[in-house]
């Protein structure tokens, strides 16, 4: 099976979009779940 280079540089681009992707999106439920928990912590004093 032998692929073509530009068949795999499309897949290693694919793949680094989407990772990329995933870790904004987790990176963005973090920093939202803080902002969450110090509204909390305020509200509770």
């Amino acid at each position: 099976m032998n692929m073509g280079r530009p068949k795999i540089i499309a897949k290693v681009t694919g793949f680094i979009s989407i990772a990329i992707c995933i870790a904004y999106l987790l990176l963005i439920t973090i920093f939202d779940f803080r902002t969450y928990l110090n509204d909390q912590f305020f509200n509770f004093t």
